[in-house]
């Protein structure tokens, strides 16, 4: 049963990348024509984007299986079910981008430019950040304020004179059992959403797009990765703060818990509208909040 769990676990997503490499492995390179190079290329990033997103689904299916989620300790592969989703479909798109039609022709020329991940991600890039930090200190609190059996939170009534006089404990809580895991898979995600923005910032240019045509291609990918990986992190983080909710309320700890339920909404419903977002291709010359791009200096 084990064999079968692990091979469904690490198997499913190298499977699922394998053949997405393969659908959108360019066959041809990009036409020569200026108006269907650009539709070539809209229409590799859209299947690039479709493939991650359906391999990412696929991963979360496999991990929520019933004859999957009830081995090991209880909740763990369900709860690292959203993260597993994020890295495959960071670890797709990243694929994805060493498939991009490459310039033909016997002379090839592109102006220099500089870009970064800061630039191509705009508005998007602080706030995955910020949603990737804001859950990992939440784990560290529910960790330390789980009670000793680890797996539920307590709330000790004392007398005026320091006398216990009773205790309430309530579960699931989302203790270091579950939330260790949990951190180091948050860290991978965070790692290779870095790696498919670079990818994307540093492909070569497309043949025949003029500077603002490859920019807002490569803006439209940049906001597909995080708006991807937004999505997953933020129902991971839902998941685990309405766990948490869940318990806080059960003891009366009325602010944590209400706190807890307001924030996993927050994170859930923001999530998807950054995700939805991210959908719409950018138009050449539009900012969206990206700085624009300067030409490098010639090298000697």
């Amino acid at each position: 049963m084990h064999a079968v769990v692990l091979v469904i676990v690490l198997g499913l997503p190298a499977l699922l990348i394998t053949l997405i490499v393969l659908l959108v492995t360019n066959q041809g390179g990009p036409p020569r024509d200026h108006e269907a190079t650009v539709v070539a290329a809209r229409r590799h990033e859209t299947r690039i984007s479709a493939a991650a997103a359906a391999a990412s689904v696929c991963s979360a299916l496999a991990l929520g299986n019933p004859a999957v989620v009830t081995w090991g300790p209880p909740g763990v592969l369900l709860g690292l079910a959203p993260f597993v989703a994020a890295l495959t479909f960071c670890l797709a798109r990243l694929s994805g981008e060493t498939r991009w039609p490459r310039p033909t022709g016997e002379v090839r020329s592109a102006p220099l430019v500089r870009r970064s991940v800061r630039d191509q991600g705009g508005w998007r890039l602080p706030l995955f950040v910020g949603t990737a930090v804001g859950l990992a200190v939440a784990l560290v609190v529910f960790g330390l304020t789980a009670a000793d059996d680890g797996r539920s939170v307590e709330r000790v009534v004392t007398s005026a004179g320091g006398v216990v006089v009773e205790t309430h404990a309530a579960g699931p809580y989302p203790d270091w059992e579950l939330g260790g895991p949990a951190l180091v898979a948050l860290l991978l995600v965070v790692g290779t959403t870095v790696l498919a923005l670079r990818a994307v910032t540093r492909r070569p240019p497309i043949g025949l797009l003029s500077p603002a045509q490859d920019d807002a291609i490569r803006r439209t990918s940049a906001a597909r990765v995080l708006g991807g990986a937004q999505a997953w992190v933020g129902l991971g983080a839902a998941g685990y703060l309405a766990f948490a909710a869940g318990a806080l309320l059960r003891v009366d700890e009325l602010a944590g818990g209400l706190a807890c339920l307001l924030l996993a909404v927050v994170a859930f419903v923001g999530s998807l509208v950054v995700a939805t977002t991210a959908l719409t291709s950018r138009r050449a010359g539009a900012a969206d909040g990206v700085p624009r791009t300067a030409p490098a200096e010639p090298s000697a």
